[in-house]
């Protein structure tokens, strides 16, 4: 019996033991930024020198969060396709109110940067269109972008919950159903003037950041003619909703910065060193200057980062953001890229696929220019 209870100490001591012996740690906070531009780096990898199982990535803001021993004073490698490695000794612990900050320098030169000029030498149109409305009589319900952010709302369900004569109802999908008035039926949608008819709407599908404003006309005889839509479509008012341009969410990428090394390091992919005959943009749209920015004389720039296949069509999966001063900056730019044409790389005389990296700068006006 004495035995059994030491070979059941032993299993027992032999269970506890990971647990007594995981050393004190150390969580390093940092930034990473191109050295050039101060532009916050994402997707950058940061490795432990000798430890293989300690890394960490830079996200949108390219801030990253690291382990590591308290016992140790680690050697770190910080590295993104683009930029030279940067190897950096830290010193523990370090200071609570200043993160370590990295900057990278550019390892190629990139193609000439896209620059997009924001013009405000008059109101946005459409606001002024929709005030006029509300002026002369209009005899719906407004809501203007100015007045709900200011209490920060979730979902765009929660700003229509503010509106007078909305009724929500969840359905059995789990998505929201809108009524204006008790009516039975649907209101008529419209989206930046288009009616939005046979289509089934999720109003939360909207980010309510996105919304500039919304009309609301509760029953048809309301409605205004630019608005009522064909007869079908009528009988139970209209809900009219105008985004803003360059504000639109873009959805994250499914291939990821480690993804694509992994790809380089196969030689299933290239960079623009590596080929006689670099990928080139054949034709694309000027970038929206998202409006918030604008009307806040906010400049700026936004490096996106892609993958141009050997038959010259991108790879959308692979748009994701290598640095930006602000997150709305690279989503305007990832939203031009998706209706844009290219030129493959080429290499050996033969089409390969690239990774591409695309430089855009945005600049406000300034002074009596803003309104």
């Amino acid at each position: 019996m004495a035995a059994v209870n030491a070979m059941a100490l032993v299993a027992m001591a032999a269970v506890a033991w990971p647990a007594t012996a995981q050393l004190p740690q150390t969580r390093i906070a940092g930034q990473v930024v191109s050295a050039l531009t101060g532009e916050r780096v994402v997707g950058a990898q940061i490795l432990v020198i000798g430890s293989a199982n300690r890394a960490a990535n830079t996200d949108d803001d390219g801030t990253f969060l690291l382990n590591v021993l308290n016992d140790t004073t680690p050697r770190l490698v910080v590295r993104r396709i683009g930029f030279r490695p940067e190897t950096l000794q830290v010193r523990l612990p370090l200071p609570e109110s200043a993160p370590l900050l990295v900057r990278l320098t550019r390892a190629i030169q990139m193609v000439r940067p896209v620059v997009v000029n924001a013009v405000l030498s008059r109101a946005d149109t459409r606001l002024e269109e929709i005030r006029e409305r509300q002026r002369t009589g209009g005899n719906g319900h407004y809501a203007y972008r100015a007045d709900f952010m200011k209490y920060n709302p979730p979902a765009f369900t929660d700003v229509l919950r503010r509106i007078p004569g909305i009724a929500l109802f969840r359905t059995s999908r789990g998505a929201f159903d809108v009524r204006l008035r008790g009516n039975r039926c649907p209101p008529l949608y419209w989206l930046d003037g288009t009616p939005l008819m046979g289509i089934p709407f999720d109003p939360d599908a909207l980010q309510p950041s996105t919304v500039e404003a919304i009309e609301v006309y509760s029953s048809a005889s309301l409605v205004p003619p630019r608005f009522q839509g064909p007869p079908q479509a009528q009988g139970c008012g209209a809900i009219v909703i105008w985004t803003r341009h360059g504000e639109r969410p873009v959805r994250a990428p499914k291939i990821d910065a480690d993804s694509i090394v992994r790809l380089l390091d196969a030689q299933r992919l290239f960079v623009a060193t590596e080929v006689e005959v670099p990928a080139r943009v054949k034709a694309m749209q000027e970038p929206d200057f998202p409006d918030s920015l604008k009307m806040a004389g906010v400049s700026g720039s936004a490096v996106i980062e892609f993958i141009i296949e050997a038959n010259g069509t991108l790879n959308k999966e692979s748009i994701g953001i290598v640095s930006a001063t602000h997150v709305r900056f690279a989503d305007a730019v990832r939203l031009a890229i998706l209706d844009a044409t290219f030129e493959p790389a080429r290499k050996a005389d033969r089409p390969v696929a690239q990774v591409f990296q695309l430089p855009v700068t945005f600049t406000a006006p300034r002074g009596p220019e803003r309104q």
